[in-house]
């Protein structure tokens, strides 16, 4: 265990950081402008929640890509034999937050979402549209994006009142 503490967990952090970048005004939609905008003051990081066949809510913080043509997909790429993957299967359900801001305390967080498991051929087909994935891993190997599709989500911050985003 002590171990495991000592490899795992820094690990963990490093490739965290590693992956941290702010967002850019990649979306194309004016109406979510407050969403894009709440993204553009935040880490590239979400804690993924789900939800087990026997009802164990399981909880990971990873790095995602927000896609360039839908501001309200996100991609992340895991190991296929990961809790998560496996929850999506069997629930088809997940919840995300971000971190917040330190300044402003803007977060985002939604339970209104559409999971689903990429794999196989149609991973390659999906990172050919959109390339942006890759830039998560390039190693497929026993990976699988999961590809995140938000209905709506809640916008809080420290300085205003939440606001509900909805995407159509």
């Amino acid at each position: 265990m002590v171990g495991y503490i000592i490899l795992v967990i820094p690990l963990t952090l490093l490739t965290i950081l590693k992956q941290r970048k702010k967002f850019s005004k990649n979306g194309n939609s004016k109406s979510n402008s407050e969403f894009n905008n709440a993204l553009s003051k935040l880490d590239n990081i979400i804690v993924l929640s789900t939800v087990s066949e026997n009802n164990r809510v399981t909880s990971s913080v990873i790095t995602f890509k927000q896609s360039r043509t839908e501001d309200n997909i996100f991609y992340i790429m895991t190991d296929s034999k990961t809790n998560r993957v496996r929850n999506i299967i069997q629930n088809k359900a997940a919840a995300i937050t971000t971190w917040f801001d330190r300044k402003t305390g803007i977060r985002i967080s939604s339970n209104n979402i559409k999971p689903e498991i990429i794999e196989g051929n149609e991973m390659l087909t999906e990172m050919a549209i959109h390339p942006e994935i890759k830039e998560l891993s390039e190693d497929l190997k026993n990976n699988v994006i999961i590809k995140l599709t938000i209905h709506s989500a809640l916008i809080e911050s420290f300085q205003s009142s939440p606001l509900v985003v909805t995407f159509s």
